[in-house]
């Protein structure tokens, strides 16, 4: 997500130099979450081994291993996984290079995309499965365009001189956007429900809808620090001095809510919705 969202903003918003010269400053760190991807991604098939055998013991059985990846739906999509992440760390060595930044957004869109290849997305078959994990790749793409640049807007604050008025023009176009973003994902995710469910109400209460109701107010959060950013903020940062801190306070307080609301999705992919 943080990939596909910085990647994202620098090509469509960023406007003319502030592209560029944030790119370069993002490479180190970039490059470390690259590698730190394909270390996941190697290890996610084992631990899928382990799980399914129930036994640590097995997790690294090379027959086993290789069942796994070529005749089931987890195998296949951790092969998608493990060919983006090798292709994401080669790209990291093109650095700088005009083209870097679009091949980084597109295999990041690709290792997202691969999460709608197994759980709750590919429980339908036909038509309507197709349909669903469509609705769960948009859901997943609007999500990490508008959370996965969070990081970005904190460094555009952070910008002095010649380069702070591109910087509040980046943040404003950031804030339109995000009003589509965060309308798809609103959209899309009441979609997922809907197609997961059955309905838009829940049957009962359950680990499952009360993992979804605590993830529903987190992003329920995030969409008003968002609308007050935009509309309080954003607008009084030229007058006053204090609107600043503030808008970074609340932009750390949208990162922590994201990051309780992935972990709380994590849980739900383990959960049986009824």
């Amino acid at each position: 997500m943080y990939l596909f969202g910085t990647a994202l903003f620098l090509l469509s918003l960023a406007p003319g130099g502030l592209g560029s010269r944030l790119w370069h400053a993002f490479q180190p760190r970039l490059g470390g979450i690259r590698w730190l991807i394909l270390l996941a991604t190697l290890c996610a098939l084992p631990l899928h081994n382990a799980i399914l055998a129930d036994s640590w013991a097995d997790s690294w059985q090379i027959s086993s291993l290789a069942m796994l990846a070529g005749e089931s739906t987890i195998g296949r999509a951790w092969c998608w996984q493990l060919a983006a992440a090798l292709l994401l760390v080669l790209s990291g060595h093109a650095g700088q290079r005009a083209g870097a930044a679009p091949v980084t957004a597109l295999l990041a869109a690709a290792l997202l995309a691969s999460l709608t290849l197994t759980g709750h997305a590919a429980m339908h078959d036909g038509w309507l499965g197709v349909v669903h994990q469509l609705n769960d790749l948009l859901h997943l793409l609007a999500a990490a365009a508008w959370l996965g640049a969070l990081p970005l807007v904190l460094q555009l604050m952070r910008q002095t001189g010649p380069w702070r008025q591109p910087a509040m023009q980046a943040l404003i176009r950031f804030s339109t956007a995000g009003h589509v973003l965060v309308a798809v994902v609103i959209l899309t995710g009441m979609g997922n429900f809907y197609l997961i469910n059955g309905g838009l109400l829940a049957d009962g209460f359950s680990a499952y809808t009360i993992l979804l109701g605590l993830k529903l107010l987190a992003v329920f959060g995030m969409v008003l620090l968002a609308v007050f950013n935009r509309y309080y903020l954003v607008p009084r940062m030229r007058d006053k001095h204090s609107a600043t801190p503030c808008f970074i306070r609340a932009v750390n307080m949208q990162i922590a809510l994201c990051l309780l609301a992935l972990a709380l999705l994590a849980c739900l992919g383990t959960l049986d919705p009824h």
